[in-house]
């Protein structure tokens, strides 16, 4: 697990990228960045942000989000949920990003990483 933490930590240093915490799906937080009170505050909130994910998904009849962002009205920050399966766990990224940067190859990186990390373990 040292390993997912350090992960976590370098992509809240990383540019475009704040505070980023991997949580469950139930919200308990597994690894924090740097801003841990902040990383708590988003990872208190992540049973509910998949709920109303889950309940638009279907609406719309794409019962397969995996993404959910949260933009400020200015545009220039948002918070990003990345629901992902690794170890046979429901696991989420969530983080705050400045929507301006490519977050998605780099988040993408990092998913796949803790999954191989996860997989060694189970």
């Amino acid at each position: 697990m040292k390993e997912v933490q350090r992960l976590i930590r370098e992509l809240g240093q990383s540019e475009g990228f704040n505070t980023v915490v991997l949580t469950d799906a139930s919200g308990l937080p597994m690894a924090t960045s740097e801003d841990f009170e902040q990383a708590q505050a988003l990872a208190a909130i992540v049973a509910e942000v998949l709920r109303v994910g889950q309940r638009a998904g279907e609406r719309l009849g794409m019962s397969d989000l995996t993404e959910i962002m949260l933009l400020s009205q200015d545009a220039q920050r948002g918070v990003l949920y990345r629901q992902f399966q690794a170890g046979g766990r429901h696991l989420v990224l969530a983080m705050v990003i400045q929507p301006n940067h490519a977050y998605w190859p780099t988040t993408s990186r990092v998913i796949r990483e803790i999954q191989q990390l996860m997989q060694k373990v189970t």
